[in-house]
């Protein structure tokens, strides 16, 4: 007790005498902490407001039933068990609902100030929803309940009347479209789009439960009524198994039969099951108008009579809804409530938190480190002393822990005062960067507390190693270590060696996919980032003898005050540059990695002008030539195309691994003389196998078919090998082309996703060119939906839509077949132009979002980080007080002294920026290619250095080291010679 009572007065001294360093650190870990609760805090909101929100899920009902369908499929409850459930003594209420998807728009007040187009109003706006493209704006809900289901926030209910355009919207959607009671939308399906006025909002849970259902992938894009094989549509079986044996399917000839022109759509579904909570209702009526056909409920609301518990009531019907089919499920508050548990908000918050947890530990220990670093180098004659009177070197080491421990605990506690502080007012005036309800319970306090603790004690490991180390006669004098130079280039070499088995291992080693995601992951990735601290102590040296005399002369001082500063004094240079290094590299990762993925899914200059698609009718044969008369268009860039989306029949082989989210493939059939042929091709395609000309040949003999280069890669699929493909509207068809070109097609990914091509699957995972009269036969197509053309110069993009509109509604009032549902009357066709500069403006301004949107958290961790770099500016001028005392008597001004001092930084963020650089782009370049074998890109990887991005980050770090050297330096400069020289004599 004595020697631990002794131990702490050691170290609460040595703290009260730096209070400043003190004050520092402290700050680092309550930036860190506070770091931590900002992310954690919404996690804990969401997870203390289970029951709330389970609640508000239900509103006024008591539990929900739905039918259980397929992944991607929506099954609708029949009429019959409705009324059976409704005739249950103890139901008093029973709301039948359906859903779908559908296009929901502001409709701008005349004078008012256009908002700015998003990515994806960019390419979906007031356009139908499609398949391929996420379902982003609030569900279309047709529902006859009498009274408001939720509770009621503005406005009133929909009107009795279900003849009135009215919808009532969820508070949700209101809030995320800038809607108000008394605004009018515009509801847009591929049947029609409707104005409606809003006359109220609802109050709904901000999250949605996970209820036994799971995202579609490449699985049936359903519509949101009838399933398929119901009495309303044809049946359609391309969603199941595709058949090994039995009954040998039948092959596409010449001799098919005829053309069908009422081959079967599907219409987009919602994804997963339950309520919407993002949602727009209106009367059943009205729904019919919008989806141009009267939907079957998918879900009931139940209100149960007062006395009757819902236990009573599941098990009455528990054995009859699972005999049923589809089979039923009743969903109660309990369930929602673990559905809330287990959704995908809780999931995202967590990986946010892991991450948040994670940098902030990072920033503790080099932090701390930082500060424990320096002070065993300053007190190292005073650490020889306590050896030689008494003390062991484990009670020196544990001096060490306890500084490192009670700096976590101070910074600890601070920071959850202030991330209190943070939550409550930033909840208040910036309710954008803070959930809603954010609240600091357990789950932050002990995250927290992880972080910094865990953090402080690996920060004194090697400070304590090194503290141990010295020896009683170090006393006696002041060691003056020689710079290890050796030693440093020794571990660069090594360090080197690690940092390149990463791009060996991704790039050149043959071995299976998993066994090199398994290795990348585990061992060369880890080995990566430890070459990057052997690297450290050479980087620095460079920047210290390369870019030191070059700093030195634009800041107008002698190259010789500088010449060794930093390698003297290498560990707490080390720590300041590793710490900037942690926030800095994942910000150069990040954005490397971003923008170098996002060049093959940039559309390539192959693409024409643009994709027309007439929704979703399609054009007659007399009615075609009325696309090349648009003023807009050069009539002689024109090309009809036939296209359909089917799965790939693989045999005995199995769907290739590389293909795993996409096991279906985009037929386009064309001309391939336009599309390939002449000096000026539509198509300006780049053959990676094969040649133009040989391509065209085979595919104007109707067997041949061109690839893209990913899914070459991806299936090793080459030139002479087959693909064959199950046509949706006949599962016992197969139809088979044989490669005959392989070709670079950046960008095909993002435009089929928006363009409505992906007729029937959410993803795909190929385009595949074939001649369009062999396509059209295999597939049984009728009238032409889609067109590839040029512009005239100086096209008006909204004028040439519009004149595409007017084709498309000669085909209003007709009617179209939709797998499930059966014949859907099209009141308004709709021409969806999906321009290619269009697409590209969208990817960019996604990109840029969702690129710095992941760099958010290393930037924030920079700017903790720098306060590294005040503690170690402050240990130089505080060991080198003596040496500027003596430059001030020998005539050095208080600005060369103040320079001198900002030099020093400048070049520990040259050391930071330059081993930033070096991870950022090795382990950019090793994300870019590993995602090749992740299943979901599978092109060839490209790399790219987003120079302006980084000269932001390292912009950025200078700027920060400067602000933190600024103190230190100006205090130095103020100070006189006289006092410099006293001050220098206490540390020596």
């Amino acid at each position: 007790m004595t020697s631990l009572k002794l131990l702490t007065r050691l170290v609460t001294s040595q703290m009260r005498l730096h209070p400043g360093r003190v004050l520092i650190t402290a700050l680092g870990i309550i930036a860190s902490t506070c770091a931590v609760v900002w992310v954690v805090s919404g996690y804990d909101a969401l997870v203390s407001q289970f029951d709330e929100n389970a609640g508000k899920y239900l509103g006024r009902y008591d539990a929900l039933v739905i039918a259980k369908s397929p992944p991607g499929q929506s099954a609708t409850i029949p009429s019959a068990t409705i009324q059976s459930i409704h005739d249950d003594a103890g139901v008093i209420e029973l709301n039948p609902i359906s859903q779908s998807r559908a296009s929901v728009t502001r409709v701008e007040i005349e004078g008012e100030e256009s908002e700015e187009e998003s990515s994806l109003g960019l390419l979906v706006g007031s356009r139908p929803p499609v398949n391929g493209a996420p379902p982003v704006d609030p569900t279309l809900v047709s529902t006859p309940a009498a009274e408001q289901p939720y509770e009621l926030v503005r406005g009133t209910w929909l009107p009795a009347n279900g003849e009135v355009p009215a919808a009532v919207l969820s508070a949700n959607a209101a809030q995320m479209m800038n809607i108000s009671v008394g605004d009018n939308i515009l509801v847009t399906t591929m049947a029609n789009q409707l104005r409606l006025k809003v006359v109220g909002i609802v109050e709904q849970a901000p999250q949605t439960p996970t209820l036994g259902e799971r995202r579609p992938g490449g699985g049936k894009g359903k519509a949101s009524g009838r399933t398929s094989g119901t009495p309303h549509g044809p049946r359609n079986d391309s969603d199941g198994e595709q058949r090994r044996g039995g009954k040998q399917p039948m092959v596409s000839s010449a001799s098919q039969s005829p053309v069908d022109t009422k081959q079967p759509i599907s219409l987009p579904s919602t994804f997963g099951t339950g309520i919407a909570i993002d949602a727009v209702y209106v009367r059943p009526a009205i729904a019919a108008i919008i989806n141009g056909y009267p939907a079957d409920p998918q879900v009931l609301q139940i209100a149960m009579r007062e006395g009757v518990s819902i236990d009573q009531f599941r098990d009455v019907w528990a054995d009859k809804f699972a005999q049923h089919r589809p089979a039923l499920e009743l969903i109660d508050f309990a369930a929602v409530r673990k559905g809330m548990e287990s959704g995908r908000s809780i999931s995202g918050q967590q990986s946010q938190a892991w991450a948040a947890t994670g940098m902030a530990s990072l920033a503790a220990i080099f932090i701390i480190f930082s500060t424990l670093s320096m002070g065993v180098s300053e007190r190292s004659r005073e650490f020889a002393m306590l050896r030689a009177v008494a003390l062991t070197r484990s009670q020196i080491a544990t001096i060490i822990a306890m500084e490192s421990v009670l700096l976590a605990l101070v910074g600890w506690i601070g920071g959850l005062v202030a991330g209190w502080i943070m939550v409550l007012v930033g909840s208040q005036v910036l309710p954008g960067l803070f959930n809603d309800g954010a609240v600091l319970g357990w789950t932050t306090v002990l995250l927290t507390g992880v972080t910094v603790f865990v953090g402080a004690l690996g920060a004194a490991i090697l400070p304590a190693w090194r503290a141990m180390r010295i020896q009683p006669l170090d006393a006696m004098s002041k060691r003056t270590v020689a710079p290890q130079l050796q030693r440093w280039k020794i571990a660069g070499g090594v360090g080197l060696i690690f940092a390149f088995a990463a791009p060996l291992t991704v790039f050149f080693l043959p071995m299976s996919d998993d066994s090199r995601k398994w290795c990348y992951s585990f061992l060369t990735y880890p080995m990566l980032l430890i070459g990057m601290i052997l690297i450290a102590p050479s980087v620095i040296m460079f920047c210290e003898r390369v870019l030191g005399p070059i700093v030195t002369r634009l800041m107008g001082i002698d190259s010789r005050m500088m010449q060794t500063q930093l390698s003297n004094n290498m560990w707490r240079t080390i720590g300041a540059t590793l710490a900037l290094s942690v926030g800095l590299g994942l910000y150069a990762s990040t954005q490397t990695w971003g923008y170098s993925m996002l060049q093959p899914f940039t559309p390539g200059d192959w693409l024409p002008d643009a994709l027309v698609a007439f929704h979703p009718i399609g054009l007659e044969k007399e009615s075609q030539d009325l696309v090349g008369q648009v003023d807009q268009v050069d009539a002689e860039q024109v090309m009809p195309l036939a296209i359909e989306q089917a799965k790939f029949d693989w045999g005995d082989a199995g769907t290739p691994d590389r293909l795993k989210f996409g096991d279906n493939g985009i037929v386009c059939g064309l001309s391939p003389k336009v599309a390939f042929g002449g000096e000026q091709p539509m198509l300006p395609v780049t053959f990676v196998e094969g040649d133009a000309t040989s391509a065209i040949t085979a595919l104007e003999s109707g067997a041949g078919c061109v690839v893209s280069e990913d899914f070459s890669m991806a299936t090793g699929r080459g030139v002479g090998d087959t693909i064959t493909f199950t046509p949706p509207s006949n599962d016992e068809e197969r139809v088979s082309y044989k490669i005959q070109g392989i070709v670079s097609l950046p960008g095909w990914q993002w435009v089929t996703k928006f363009s409505g091509v992906r007729r029937h699957f959410v993803r795909t995972g190929a385009i595949v060119f074939a001649n369009r009269a062999r396509v059209q036969q295999d597939f049984h197509l009728g009238n032409t939906e889609f067109f590839w053309l040029n512009f005239k110069p100086n096209v008006d993009l909204v004028a040439a839509e519009k004149e595409f509109q007017s084709i498309a509604e000669l085909q209003a009032g007709e009617t179209f077949t939709a797998s499930g549902i059966g014949e859907v009357k099209a009141y308004r066709p709709f021409a969806r132009m999906t321009a290619t500069e269009t697409v590209r403006r969208a990817i960019r301004k996604r990109a840029d979002g969702m690129i710095w949107g992941m760099s958010y958290l290393p930037l924030v961790t920079l700017i903790i980080m720098s306060l590294a770099v005040a503690n170690t500016v402050i240990a130089s001028v505080r060991s080198r007080t003596w040496e500027f005392g003596v430059m001030r008597s020998i005539g050095v001004t208080r600005g060369q002294l103040i320079r001198l001092v900002l030099a020093e930084t400048i070049l520990i963020a040259a050391s930071a920026c330059l081993l930033s650089l070096i991870f950022g782009l090795i382990a950019g370049w090793c994300g870019v290619g590993m995602a090749q074998f992740g299943g979901w890109f599978a092109g060839p990887p490209s790399f790219m250095i987003p120079w302006t991005q980084l000269a932001f980050g390292f912009s950025l770090t200078i700027a920060l080291c400067l602000l933190a050297g600024m103190w230190p330096a100006l205090k130095t400069g103020r100070s006189e010679p006289l006092g410099l020289l006293q001050a220098g004599r206490g540390t020596m």
